[in-house]
């Protein structure tokens, strides 16, 4: 009777450690996927800041606005600016305002990064809005 307890018991341990093994395991993979998540994330977040920043200097200088947007590959859409890239796309909207004095031009470069959620729906999610400003003055008569 002890010998038979004794597997018994022997068993039972067996199945517990097995047990852990698997939730310990479940539990990892579910970490690891969230990390790879958030690193997709964080890297298409870094890339998009750069590039926005480089587009807003180069717009504020440039006398030429179109010219420098054609030159980076962004596209015409809807009153704005669109370039795709891999995972994020940057926007462009341009707003102008006209005083006596002269035009105020804005640019705000919006960085959107694109995920697919669990049902396979495209989600767009706005990371960062960088405005560009510049005052064009008018020429003056005396």
């Amino acid at each position: 009777m002890k010998e038979g307890s004794r597997a018994n018991a022997l068993l039972v341990e067996l199945l517990l450690v097995i047990f852990f093994f698997m939730i310990s395991a479940a539990i990892l993979v579910q970490v690891f996927a969230d990390a790879k998540l958030k690193s997709r994330t964080a890297n298409a977040y870094n890339e998009t800041m750069l590039e926005a920043q480089n587009i807003a200097e180069d717009l504020y200088a440039a006398k030429d606005p179109d010219a420098v947007l054609n030159g980076y590959g962004f596209t015409a859409q809807d009153g704005g600016w669109v370039l795709e890239k891999d995972g994020y796309s940057l926007k462009i909207t341009v707003r102008e305002e006209e005083t006596d004095a002269g035009i105020l031009r804005t640019y705000d470069v919006s960085g959107i990064e694109k995920t697919h959620d669990s049902s396979g729906t495209e989600k767009e999610t706005v990371l960062l809005t960088l405005p560009s400003t510049r005052y064009i003055p008018k020429e003056v008569s005396p």
